[in-house]
């Protein structure tokens, strides 16, 4: 009897004390909202004086991510003792500067109105209202918010031994958000009054968290197909023609042989920091770089293709050459041009006269539709006689340009990197069964949120502008991304499908919320124009 009782005794002990075990797990994902917690409340305490401000933040967030992302990606070919411990908790690191950044502009921005909103016109105190003041009001408070989501469902997922191999793709991709961030500008924007009301943090925040699952499922699913089999050739092709795509997509920017960069915001007397103004002047010796990685792009589709049809080893051997010479061209460019950003000046002689028009109809406003061309002209002629000294380049003047940069050099790294020792790194990875099982959950979580993102954006819009549904394009890109998510949960659950052609969905699915989250804003207009 007593043999009998220690044998159900002890395994209810053990679970008793595997349950604190499991909890402990989740400590890189607890701690830093207690941290951020903390933070806020020191902000508020001490003023703004005598703490950082939102964009010191960002930047200590951001380089967390890319260290994070660097160890992940060394754990991943060359495992060493502790180092995906090392590399999860700087993520958390990076997860608690994100945060803190966030919440830290939140009492920026109630501060800078002196929190007038919690009071109406009768003095009747609305504590409601405190949420008026959440930082949700462009797409640098949206892409910040994208970050940490991403970062919170990277630390949720990731941080069992066998699912830490997520943090290698989805933290340079945070990385990349939080540094398109950084190129916007962290300038505190203040919505219509038309816009202000409870359902807009409701709205975005469902936003931006759905997006950050929605960038962790395509983090596993492109793991997930590497592992099935799928050539790097193969990949690259897909990303080379992405690529390709997007440069012609911005060949206002981009041309044969140059390149053309927006002149920043002058500070003008008296009037304060005025738009980023439509003048374009070309970059000298930044486009020829650009140029021959374009070139090599091409080359690399091509040979990659004849090497997936033919089997032709001679053009894959050529394909990766041309790889590896474009990921050096496209690195070049990029650091001449913040040299050139950094260090050129008078670019205001630089600007062609033929865009004086186009700048009298911008300082004209509503007014342009009244007057001549040549009052149009005269006009920004005298502007620039007065102001051309003061322009300059900025990383915030080209915010898209330069991020469309940054990740053509990144998704082109990747693809020389997943080149590199492939079998080795298809050994490190889990089974197919789980990586499919983690793609159907993080999947089911997008749907969901995107669901609710819809109907909280409609119940607002209703609110806001009296009709629940305008086809605005934004609108139907979070639609056309939520159908994505369902064709996965539809093929799976009623037809049967997992493994590789469920995993094409996932990535669909996340290509189109992309599309949604930045592509909408800068390409297509709409209402939601002011984002």
């Amino acid at each position: 009897m007593s043999r009998a009782m220690r044998s159900i005794h002890l395994p209810a002990t053990a679970q008793l004390e595997l349950k604190p075990a499991g909890l402990l797990t989740y400590l890189p994902a607890i701690l830093p909202l207690i941290g951020a917690a903390l933070v806020v409340a020191e902000r508020i305490q001490g003023g703004p004086t005598k703490f950082l401000d939102d964009g010191a933040l960002i930047v200590l967030a951001l380089l967390c991510y890319i260290t994070a992302a660097a160890m992940h990606l060394t754990n991943l070919y060359a495992p060493m003792s502790n180092l995906h411990k090392l590399g999860l908790w700087t993520t958390s690191l990076g997860f608690f500067f994100n945060l803190s950044s966030w919440l830290v502009r939140w009492v920026a921005a109630g501060d800078r109105e002196s929190w007038g909103r919690l009071v109406d016109t009768e003095g009747v105190r609305h504590s409601w209202w405190v949420f008026s003041y959440i930082p949700f009001a462009n797409l640098y408070d949206l892409s910040i918010a994208f970050a940490f989501g991403a970062g919170f469902a990277t630390l949720l997922i990731g941080h069992r031994p066998n699912t830490r191999f997520i943090g290698a793709l989805s933290m340079p991709l945070v990385a990349l958000v939080l540094l398109l961030a950084i190129f916007i500008g962290n300038e505190i924007a203040s919505l219509p009054p038309i816009l202000d009301s409870y359902w807009r943090p409701i709205h975005v925040g469902v936003a931006s968290l759905s997006y950050g699952v929605a960038l962790v499922s395509f983090a596993i699913a492109v793991m997930y197909l590497l592992k099935d089999g799928v050539k790097p050739e193969s990949m690259g092709i897909f990303v080379t023609l992405f690529l390709l795509t997007g440069f012609l997509l911005l060949s206002n920017s981009f041309a044969v042989g140059s390149l053309t960069y927006r002149l920043s915001p002058v500070s003008l007397s008296g009037r304060g920091v005025m738009p980023i103004t439509p003048l374009r002047v070309p970059v000298a010796g930044v486009g020829p770089w650009i140029a021959v990685s374009l070139l090599l792009l091409i080359v690399v589709t091509v040979c990659f293709l004849l090497y997936v049809l033919r089997g032709n080893q001679q053009t894959r051997r050529l394909g990766h050459l041309a790889l590896r010479g474009s990921l050096v061209t496209q690195g070049v460019g990029i650091a001449w041009l913040f040299y050139q950003i950094k260090h050129l000046g008078n670019v205001g002689s630089l600007v062609d006269p033929r865009q004086y028009r186009a700048l009298g109809e911008w300082l004209a406003g509503k007014e342009a539709a009244q007057m001549t061309a040549q009052q149009l002209v005269q006009g920004a002629t005298n502007w620039m006689q007065e102001n051309g000294p003061r322009l300059t380049l900025d990383v915030r003047s080209n915010p898209v340009e330069l991020g469309a940069l940054v990740t053509a050099f990144v998704a082109t790294l990747f693809i020389v990197l997943f080149s590199f020792r492939t079998e080795r790194l298809r050994e490190s990875l889990p089974s197919l069964e789980k990586l499919d099982s983690l793609i159907y959950k993080t999947v089911g979580v997008a749907f969901a949120g995107i669901a609710i993102l819809l109907v909280t954006g409609a119940v607002w819009a209703n609110e806001s502008w009296g009709k629940y549904w305008s086809w605005d394009s934004k609108e139907v890109g979070a639609l056309v991304a939520w159908l994505a998510y369902a064709g996965y949960l539809h093929t799976r659950v009623a037809h049967g499908w997992s493994g590789r052609r469920s995993a094409y969905f996932a990535l669909l699915g996340f290509l189109l919320v992309i599309f949604t989250y930045l592509g909408v804003s800068y390409l297509l207009p709409g209402l939601h124009s002011y984002a």
